[in-house]
C-alpha cells in the first residue's frame, strides 16, 4: 500500500514538473521559409550584420515590403531606422542622402522592365517609385540611393497606406 502511495506521489511530482521545465525552455523563432528563400537572410543574419557594423539596441527586425527593416542605435548614439538590402547587405539609414537623381532612377526602373514610372521620391533613406511590372501589376519599388538598383518591391494596393 505504501509503495502505491509513494509511486503515485512520485508520478504526480514528475508530471507536475514538466510544465515548469517546458516553460523554462526558450522558444526558437524561425522566420518563414519563404522570407529566407526570397532574401537569403534570416532575422539572425540581419541582427549579426547590424551588430558587426557597430549598431546596438537592435529592435523590431522585420521583413516587409521586400526589404528587411530594423530600429537600432548607431555607433554615435543616435536612434535610427534602417533598411537592409538582403542581396548586397547594404544598410540604409532613414536619413541617407542620395547620390543619384530622380531622372536617373526613372531610367533605371525603365531599364529593369517597368513601365508607367511615377511618384518617384526620396523617402526614409531610399528612393521609392511606383510603376507597372511586366504583367501590368502596380508595384512600389525601393531603390538604392547611390546606384539605383532595386532593393525591394511590393504590389501597390490602391488605397493602402504607404
Amino acid at each position: 500500500m505504501n509503495n502505491k502511495i509513494l509511486s503515485a506521489a512520485l508520478a504526480f511530482a514528475i508530471v507536475g514538473s514538466i510544465p515548469v521545465a517546458i516553460a523554462q525552455t526558450p522558444a526558437v523563432v524561425t522566420p518563414p521559409a519563404s522570407t529566407q528563400a526570397a532574401t537569403g537572410m534570416t532575422e539572425v543574419d540581419v541582427r549579426a550584420l547590424l551588430a558587426s557594423k557597430g549598431f546596438t539596441e537592435i529592435n523590431d527586425v522585420k521583413f516587409k515590403e521586400g526589404t528587411w527593416t530594423a530600429d537600432a542605435k548607431s555607433a554615435d548614439g543616435n536612434h535610427v531606422e534602417l533598411k537592409i538590402d538582403a542581396a548586397t547587405h547594404n544598410i540604409y539609414s532613414d536619413d541617407e542622402v542620395a547620390t543619384i537623381g530622380k531622372d536617373q532612377i526613372i531610367i533605371k526602373v525603365q531599364a529593369a522592365g517597368y513601365t508607367n514610372v511615377h511618384d518617384v521620391e526620396m523617402e526614409d533613406g531610399v528612393w521609392k517609385a511606383e510603376a507597372n511590372d511586366s504583367k501590368g501589376n502596380d508595384v512600389e519599388l525601393k531603390l538604392d540611393p547611390n546606384d539605383g538598383h532595386i532593393i525591394g518591391s511590393k504590389e501597390d494596393v490602391i488605397g493602402a497606406k504607404h
